[in-house]
């Protein structure tokens, strides 16, 4: 089901879960990177109302001030009609499940991260195959944060769990655990479960703790 037709259908955003995840909700907070002075000359900004919204703006050279999200990626590795998750070691959300995942660095292509990330969290050496699909969540409190999935093939390795990984596991649709770790990778999932079975999947269902 694609992302866009997911959206439509109501989900919730994230907030919903994150009471029982006990996290804080970061929109509800003013953006911490927000500049006094310009990163280029160190001039003082000032509010200036650009595309809808008042931005830090330099009066001196024009550096804008865009926030931004952060941005992570993950691998969907499936084998046997069953996909690998990893459970987190540490907070937020110790002990949830999740996609194998982390975020892109600055100096490296979300493809890179996703390949990175599934050889530090899982010990496998991973082709990916194609996008799966990109994701929104605001439920981790270091940052709201874009998601982008990637299909993957096993090539190498050994299974093993470690970096952030406490604990491996793949999981058939009707076997997935009710405490997936952030919004972004609940709609993510449930897409998945949802083209198995051939129904339409509400990710809100994978926020609770076990």
């Amino acid at each position: 089901m694609p992302l866009a037709e997911s959206n439509k259908r109501g989900y919730n955003s994230g907030s919903d879960c994150v009471a029982e995840a006990k996290v804080v909700e970061p929109r509800n907070y003013p953006d911490p990177g927000q500049p006094e002075f310009c990163g280029r000359c160190t001039t003082k900004m000032e509010p200036v109302e650009r595309g809808g919204r008042p931005r830090p703006v330099c009066p001196q050279c024009g550096w804008t001030y865009f926030a931004r999200p952060a941005f992570g990626a993950a691998v969907l590795i499936e084998v046997e009609e069953k996909i690998l998750l990893v459970r987190r070691g540490h907070d937020p959300y110790g002990g949830w499940w999740m996609l194998p995942a982390g975020f892109v660095e600055y100096d490296e292509w979300a493809a890179e991260t996703a390949v990175r990330e599934a050889l530090e969290e899982t010990g496998l050496e991973v082709r990916l195959s194609k996008l799966y699909g990109l994701y929104y969540g605001s439920d981790d409190p270091r940052n709201p944060s874009h998601l982008a999935v990637f299909h993957a093939e096993v090539v190498g390795g050994q299974l093993r769990a470690g970096d952030d990984a406490a604990e491996l596991g793949f999981f058939s649709p009707l076997e997935i655990p009710r405490n997936i770790a952030f919004h972004g990778q609940r709609v993510a999932i449930a897409e998945w479960i949802g083209t198995k079975l051939g129904t339409l999947v509400d990710p809100a269902g994978y926020g609770e703790n076990d």
